[in-house]
């Protein structure tokens, strides 16, 4: 009984933070990776692990500013979230800080906690007409769901995501050896269909650890962005930013 109490503990610490039933909550919860349940633990970005947030240009005014944040939650969370013209390209802000752990009294020591951390990005299409957000088979989803890309910088030079490619849904970034970038591009491809819809997830663990460790593992913060394809997206926007929010890929949305 206690072997099994422990296997449970160590599978399900990362993500029983904070537990409580929260209706809307699409993130992370009782059958991750498998769906996204309604019935989920609080939305959270901030814990003691560290913080993580994902900021988009929801309001359309070519720049991610405090304006965006006035919004609240809500363009993140609810269809359509934010809307990607079908050949748009548009940025995504990530903040990933883990929290500061060095120690304030006495004499100075550093204690480093990024052997353990690993922030990962994931992207993946949604059911809304279903609880937890599944369909019934892969080619269901990317049949509603349409397809995105989500790229590095917007000169499209290397690939991070791909949501039609069940090999490229999940990009991890060991803090051993790596840190997550500050944005990324998420380019839409093809239109979402009605009752589709996607969502990119950050999230920030201590999925490194090993042994015995695991039993005293914390729990996961995360932050996600819920996102549609349209053809065409929302118009007009003044194409003018030099190192753009957004930019035409000559695609279907032109």
């Amino acid at each position: 009984m206690v072997a099994a109490f422990a296997c449970f503990t160590s599978s399900a610490n990362a993500q029983w933070a904070n537990w409580g039933p929260t209706w809307g909550a699409w993130g992370p919860g009782f059958v991750y990776p498998g769906g996204y349940p309604f019935w989920s633990y609080p939305y959270q970005e901030n814990t003691r692990i560290g913080k993580v947030k994902i900021e988009g240009d929801v309001n359309y005014s070519v720049t991610i500013d405090q304006s965006d944040q006035q919004l609240g939650n809500h363009p993140k969370r609810n269809p359509y979230g934010l809307i990607v013209g079908a050949g748009e390209i548009t940025k995504l802000l990530l903040t990933c800080e883990p929290a500061d752990r060095q120690p304030t009294i006495g004499e100075p020591k550093v204690r480093m906690p990024f052997k353990i951390l690993v922030a990962s990005l994931e992207l993946r299409g949604v059911n809304l007409a279903h609880t937890r957000g599944k369909f019934a088979s892969f080619e269901d989803e990317v049949a509603a769901c349409g397809r995105v890309l989500v790229w590095l910088d917007h000169t499209k030079r290397y690939l991070l995501l791909d949501s039609a490619d069940p090999t490229r849904r999940r990009v991890e970034w060991p803090y051993a050896s790596s840190v997550p970038p500050e944005r990324v591009f998420v380019e839409g491809v093809t239109p979402t269909q009605p009752g589709g819809a996607f969502i990119v997830t950050l999230e920030l663990d201590d999925s490194n650890r090993r042994g015995i460790s695991k039993l005293g593992g914390e729990p996961a913060v995360w932050d996600r962005q819920l996102i549609t394809v349209h053809a065409p997206g929302v118009l007009p926007k003044p194409w003018k930013d030099r190192s753009p929010v957004w930019a035409n890929t000559g695609g279907a949305g032109k």
